[in-house]
């Protein structure tokens, strides 16, 4: 999605969590509403958002390629679609999947690392419970461990042999005690670690 139009229809608490997401993934991001809440507000001011104060009216998709309807009034989000149908666009009519040709995912975020939980639509409620359980078990640490082996995958890469050694090798670093040491001492620590590690693996090797 990145750079590219994604209209968000709607001001609210859940429109704001859209938005977020979007952003996140680098959309361009308009949102149409007379009233934004105040998360959204600061996006605005922070030139992170277009936004148009005013209701939704026929013709605002144009260009669109993605369009989240979020608004509390069931004949708003209705014309939304069919607008959106018409155009071709992917259209998520929030907590109305019979209206909607795709799901958005609860999603938990660590830097690189992107884990989504989704109910097809099911029961949203469970999605986000599950993503809450998600994020108190996959702690910032994770974030910082996806970045430190991406810096040490060139060496791990030139050091181990291709197939099953080299992927041993890298599970051993990931099942390592390093996430620990990153919690306790933070990210140069964990380097360090992974990189003697990777020495000892190679060496025993």
């Amino acid at each position: 999605m990145e750079a590219r139009r994604c209209v968000v229809i709607g001001g609210g608490v859940v429109a704001a969590r859209k938005v977020a997401g979007l952003l996140a993934a680098r959309a361009a991001v308009t949102v149409i509403s007379p009233q934004l809440v105040s998360e959204l507000e600061q996006r605005v001011a922070a030139g992170e958002v277009q936004v148009v104060r005013r209701p939704y009216q026929p013709g605002d998709l144009e260009g669109a390629a993605l369009v989240i309807a979020a608004t509390a009034d069931p004949a708003v989000n209705r014309a939304v679609w069919e607008e959106a149908s018409r155009r071709g666009c992917l259209i998520n009519v929030v907590d109305d999947p019979a209206h909607s040709n795709f799901i958005v995912p609860a999603v938990v975020r660590r830097g690189e690392i992107t884990v989504a939980v989704s109910t097809g639509g099911a029961s949203p409620a469970l999605a986000r419970r599950l993503r809450e359980r998600l994020a108190a078990t996959i702690g910032p640490e994770y974030g910082i461990l996806a970045d430190l082996l991406a810096e040490l995958r060139p060496a791990l890469l030139a050091r181990c042999a291709p197939g099953e050694a080299r992927l041993a090798a890298a599970l051993r670093l990931v099942d390592s005690d390093v996430l620990e040491i990153i919690r306790r001492d933070g990210a140069d620590a964990g380097r360090a670690r992974l990189v003697a590690l990777l020495d000892e693996i190679v060496g025993a090797g």
